[in-house]
């Protein structure tokens, strides 16, 4: 007995140490006597199956070769060796198959029977679905450049020969057999194609360059001499020495294609210059064309692409709903659509009416309806110039004001209704007034001496003048503009026209306003005594964001005068670490109407810093318009004080914590060890969830050493350049090492260098992974992904599980927020990793968000810049 298990520790040793996947079949029944990790991970089973036969431990392979295989081996006592088989395992549940370079060895007594067999094999299923793969692509490529009808070629440069296949033979006219040389080539080739055509060549194949060549011209046949133009692509390879031992690539027919391009280009240019303006969309509004007279009449600049805009960009909300949803379904086939409608201007916003003719396009091969083409009238000028005649009538027929019309020598010809009524004329009287009839003396003298010779001279004059009434003598004040109208083509002086307003109302109304403005400043004085009444710092800023109010409170706390504070100056008083962002946070809220809220020390007037909470919010007009800015400075500086005490005390406690708990999980490591070693496997596990307890204690005391550091400003930063996507690909490891229940998929579009922190990105991706993990019990995969987003790296990662609500998904990043109500000790944490990834992102200059459905998952993404600045 002793000699046997000794034997038989002897081969599970032999399998344990084996760099390979390797087993270890007993008996006829193929019991598994042995197997180490990497052989029941290519079967996707745990060691439980050991010492069971292989028919139970690994069912699916009973109705395999491998089977028969093995049977073979133990009655033949003859190794089998298999290359690339397949074999189809049950890995994850799902029966999948995989490829094997495999041995099965016999193992004899000393009598030469076969007693056990020894398997190993080595995984080669990524080698042979790549070869397929290539195989397939290869086909794939072929059948593609056959069906694109796209030849290929091959130019030797050492040897000046060129091997072309079929097509290109006949885009050149060469035969269908014999060698070609490069010269012929240059032969076939338009004469005024040929010199840069050469060029493009010789510099392909100049090692100095990429070898890249693409460019298009015309050839010659040589057999029928037609005209084609070809597009060819290639590249140039180069040995050691960098000269060009090939030169590849492909050719194409474009010739139907550049005589497309060419009337396109010509009836482009002639719409372009069109003064019309012209546009074609397609049905879903989005902008194809615009000519010239177009985009100067709707502000698009001329170098603009028109094709990043839609009809959305032009109309307002109901004149989109007209069109869209009334005239494109009333728009006829044959005869189109005619009618006005009211444009924006892309820049201005100004609206313009339009008479606009809209005609549908057709597909000329399915006769398809694929989008519609406009031509539209300013009606502007045409609505400008009806405006003013209907202004005119209305001054001369139904103004209020007094409106007259007399000679240059002041004979009344023309007094309006409004206008009989005011000065109580009677209208029998009129022809026979003069102007200085019913005007007073004083401005009688002021119309003679210093109005005429302004109207003949300058053609208009405006002010205050007095008018009397017929009959009852009464002095009215009035505001008037006169003007001198001259004769079309002689330009003399013809007529004086009068439009004037009585004043009265309004000296009344500037009385009423007199009065209120002195109960205003009553109000305003009764304002500021309350306000420096109040605790709080009050101020008051224009919409330009200068001071023009401070409360009495401000002068008690600093020593400052106003003359010291208003405008800008308020910021000599802020202490010079927390000026800067205090102010682009000021300019921040000025330019977008967003409350100020921040936190910053300002000099007392005992030469102290105290720490303010500033609150500032804005007044706004009915268009919306900031009028003014309305704020408040409360002393938080005991508040601030507190909490440093509290992360003072948070950073002792979690930093002598820190020792202990590493100890400890050493002496649970040393035991786990020791337990494993005596075979008392019962409380190694115990130990080992011991460690993993271990393990959660010290992420607990590690966030709250991060936060404290956060907190304090002492959070460290070592950036470096390093591939990203190879972070992410270890992360998602370590992570899936420990996730049983879940399958982390990745699909990453990433592969560039960032230069960053790579252990605290690592860390950020690690607590969205994490999170997704134990937040969605429910679901058996989490999704991460990463995308390039301009100058930025995208990442997001992806769960299907609980959710969070709206009205909670602003909260989920601050410090200490946890999930509550019934689900609190179901998700158990600190509520610190989001809050503290949500600062190292800001720290790196990116930006963290989070959306989700509740009940259906939530997807936490994050990006940060690619480069340093």
């Amino acid at each position: 007995m002793t000699t046997l298990y000794s034997e038989q520790d002897r081969f599970n040793s032999l399998v344990e140490a084996s760099p390979m996947p390797t087993a270890i079949y007993k008996g006829e029944d193929m019991v598994i006597s042995s197997a180490n990790q990497a052989m029941l991970d290519l079967w996707g089973k745990n060691d439980s199956i050991i010492g069971k036969p292989l028919r139970e431990g690994v069912p699916e392979l009973e109705n395999q070769s491998f089977s028969g295989i093995l049977k073979k081996v133990y009655h033949t006592g003859e190794s089998y060796y298999a290359e690339e088989a397949q074999v189809d395992l049950v890995v994850d549940g799902v029966l999948q198959t995989f490829y094997f370079t495999f041995t099965c060895k016999p193992l004899k007594n000393e009598r030469g029977e076969t007693f056990a067999i020894i398997n190993t094999a080595a995984h080669l299923t990524e080698l042979v679905m790549a070869r397929k793969q290539i195989a397939e692509t290869q086909e794939r490529l072929f059948f593609a450049l056959s069906a694109a009808d796209i030849g290929t070629w091959d130019l030797d440069p050492i040897n000046n020969k060129v091997n072309w296949d079929a097509r290109c033979r006949e885009l050149f006219g060469f035969a269908k057999e014999g060698d070609i040389k490069y010269e012929e080539v240059l032969s076939c080739i338009h004469p005024d194609d040929k010199s840069f055509v050469n060029e493009a060549v010789l510099s392909a194949i100049d090692s100095k360059t990429e070898g890249q060549y693409d460019i298009k011209y015309r050839t010659l046949s040589k057999e029928n001499n037609v005209l084609r133009w070809v597009h060819c692509k290639g590249k140039a390879y180069f040995n050691e020495e960098g000269i060009a031992y090939r030169f590849a690539g492909s050719a194409q027919d474009i010739t139907n294609e550049m005589a497309a391009r060419r009337r396109e280009q010509q009836l482009i240019t002639l719409i372009n210059n069109n003064a019309d303006h012209m546009t074609v969309a397609d049905m879903e509004g989005n902008i194809i064309y615009m000519n010239k007279a177009s985009r100067l009449m709707l502000g698009v600049d001329l170098n603009a692409d028109v094709t990043q805009l839609s009809a959305k960009d032009f109309y307002t909300r109901e004149e989109l709903d007209r069109v869209q949803n009334h005239i494109i379904k009333e728009i006829d086939v044959i005869k189109g659509w005619q009618g006005n409608i009211t444009l924006l201007n892309y820049k201005t916003k100004e609206s313009i009416p339009c008479r606009v003719s809209y005609l549908l396009i057709k597909d000329p091969v399915t006769d398809e309806i694929i989008g519609r083409g406009a031509t539209a009238r300013d009606l502007r000028p045409e609505l400008r110039a009806k405006a003013e005649l209907e202004k005119l009538a209305a001054i001369v027929d139904s103004s209020e004001d007094f409106c007259n019309y007399c000679d240059i020598n002041g004979n009344t010809v023309y007094i309006n209704p409004s206008g009989i009524e005011l000065i109580g004329i009677n209208e029998n009287h009129i022809l026979s007034s003069n102007l200085f009839s019913y005007h007073s003396t004083a401005s009688n003298d002021k119309i003679k001496n210093e109005i005429f010779p302004i109207l003949f001279s300058e053609g208009r004059w405006s002010g205050e003048l007095e008018l009397i009434h017929q009959k009852t003598k009464e002095i009215i004040p009035i505001h008037k503009q006169l003007y001198m109208i001259r004769e079309e083509i002689t330009n003399a002086p013809v007529a004086i026209a009068g439009i004037a307003r009585d004043l009265r109302p309004e000296l009344n109304i500037r009385k009423i306003l007199a009065d209120k403005n002195a109960a205003l400043q009553n109000a305003v004085h009764e304002l500021e005594f309350l306000a420096n009444t109040v605790p709080s710092v009050v101020w008051t800023s224009k919409s330009d964001g200068n001071l023009d109010y401070i409360n009495q409170r401000w002068f008690d706390q600093t020593g400052k005068s106003d003359e010291e504070t208003l405008g800008a100056r308020w910021a000599e008083n802020v202490h010079p670490a927390d000026a800067p962002y205090a102010l682009k946070a000021w300019k921040h809220s000025l330019e977008t109407g967003e409350p100020y809220e921040i936190e910053f020390r300002c000099l007392d007037k005992f030469g102290n810093y105290r720490w303010y909470l500033v609150r500032a919010m804005p007044l706004k007009d009915s268009n919306g318009n900031i009028v003014k800015w309305y704020g408040t400075n409360n002393d938080v500086h005991h508040q601030k004080e507190l909490e440093k005490q509290k992360d003072n005390f948070l950073g002792i406690a979690s930093h002598e914590l820190k020792t202990p708990v590493t100890s400890l999980k050493a002496y649970a490591q040393v035991l786990e060890s020791m337990f494993k070693r005596s075979g008392d496997f019962k409380n190694a596990d115990l130990l080992s969830k011991m460690n993993k307890q271990v393990d959660r204690l010290t992420k607990l005391i590690s966030d709250l050493l991060d936060v404290t550091k956060i907190n304090s400003g002492r959070l460290q930063f070592n950036n470096t350049e390093f591939d990203f996507n190879e972070m992410v690909e270890e992360v998602v490891e370590d992570v899936q090492r420990t996730s049983f229940r879940h399958i982390i998929k990745k699909d990453l579009h990433f592969n560039k260098m960032v230069f960053g922190d790579r252990d605290r990105i690592c860390q950020v991706i690690t607590n969205l992974l994490t999170n997704a993990v134990k937040y969605s019990p429910e679901a058996n995969q989490v999704i991460i992904y990463t995308e390039n987003d301009h100058d930025n790296v995208k990442v997001c990662v992806q769960d299907y599980g609980i959710g969070i609500s709206p009205a909670l998904q602003d909260q989920v990043f601050e410090q200490f927020y946890r999930v509550s109500g019934s689900k609190e000790h179901t998700f158990p944490g600190l509520g610190l990793g989001l809050y503290i990834s949500s600062e190292i992102v800001k720290r790196l200059g990116g930006k963290i968000w989070v959306n989700s459905v509740e009940g259906k998952g939530s997807t936490f993404g994050f990006s940060i810049p690619v480069l340093k600045d």
